[in-house]
């Protein structure tokens, strides 16, 4: 099936909403897919005479993050034709999901309609009740000055299922446009006491050659996982992901969104939120930060992240 709300659309009317801090780019997405340009006529392309190898330039589906880069490096780190941040599981105990729209790939939020807003100087998503499943699901994005961008989700539920019990588990990833390291670090231990740890490994390859490869993707997960912090080296820079709630989990896949013939393998740092028992009508969920900075010791890191999650308990959490 395919929903009318959901579309491919000329890359000309890319309906993208920026946000901008004093050293980062961010362009939003909903699921609109964008077609790739034709190619003016007299033009030549070496080894490829079609100059394309998709016909799309954003694959319809992938909402969220679809650009991020420092302004200075101007160097996109989202992976090519997706997006960050994007639902891409969901799991209800004893409730099928809504079907998905069959031009989507990998994922269920992926293939359902989107709305997509402008919310003070940041951008909100917004999945709304679909038949079945019955919740309604709010991505919004702000500006976290300076290098820096807040993000929370949102659910307000209005189903549980029949017998049995009512566990919601959903994931989201970020998609990397990048091979200098797979590995995703993460704190291991207690709050108190642990030690940088490591998900994912360096692949055995030479990166680019395809004349003997052979894909392996496998998934790393988390193990005493002392608090939501992780990051990720991204040459000389390093992408840092944290979040208010622990039950958060990070997991790795050292190959995501990358073809089996393709010799560079870009990770996928992705996570994981379950809820169980989960409330009728009333808002619930959590909030992260992403930063992208040069690279420093992890404890900065660190120091950064329990500064953030002083003021988000000040505040007062999603959840």
């Amino acid at each position: 099936m395919q929903y009318p709300q959901i579309a491919y659309v000329p890359e000309g009317e890319d309906p993208s909403i920026t946000i901008r801090t004093r050293d980062l780019t961010a362009k939003i997405i909903d699921n609109t897919g964008l077609l790739a340009p034709p190619v003016p006529p007299g033009h030549k392309a070496y080894f490829n005479p079609t100059f394309r190898h998709t016909p799309f330039t954003h694959h319809l589906g992938y909402h969220g993050i679809r650009t991020f880069y420092d302004n200075a490096e101007r160097r996109n780190i989202v992976a090519a034709f997706v997006s960050w941040l994007n639902l891409q599981g969901v799991q209800f105990a004893g409730i099928t999901n809504d079907p998905v729209d069959e031009r989507s790939i990998y994922g269920f939020g992926r293939g359902w309609p989107i709305r997509m807003e402008r919310a003070g100087e940041g951008v909100r998503l917004t999945i709304d009740p679909m038949p079945v499943t019955q919740f309604r699901y709010t991505l919004e994005l702000q500006p976290a000055e300076p290098d820096g961008i807040d993000f929370s989700f949102q659910f307000v539920f209005g189903r549980r299922p029949d017998k049995g019990p009512s566990r919601f588990v959903a994931t989201w990833p970020c998609y990397m446009n990048a091979y200098d390291d797979v590995r995703l670090f993460y704190p291991r231990g207690t709050a108190d006491r642990w030690e940088w740890a490591t998900l994912g490994e360096k692949p055995d390859i030479i990166i680019g050659e395809t004349v003997g490869y052979e894909h392996k993707q496998n998934a790393y997960t988390v193990e005493q996982q002392a608090f939501p912090l992780a990051y990720g080296l991204i040459g000389d820079r390093t992408l840092a992901i944290m979040f208010d709630d622990p039950a958060v989990e990070f997991f790795c896949v050292n190959s995501g969104g990358h073809a089996y013939h393709s010799a560079v393998q870009n990770p996928a740092w992705d996570w994981k939120w379950t809820a169980d028992d989960y409330p009728l009508d009333t808002p619930m969920g959590f909030s992260g930060r992403l930063i992208y900075t040069p690279s420093g010791p992890g404890e900065k890191l660190v120091e950064r992240y329990r500064e953030w999650a002083r003021s988000r308990s000040t505040q007062g959490a999603t959840r």
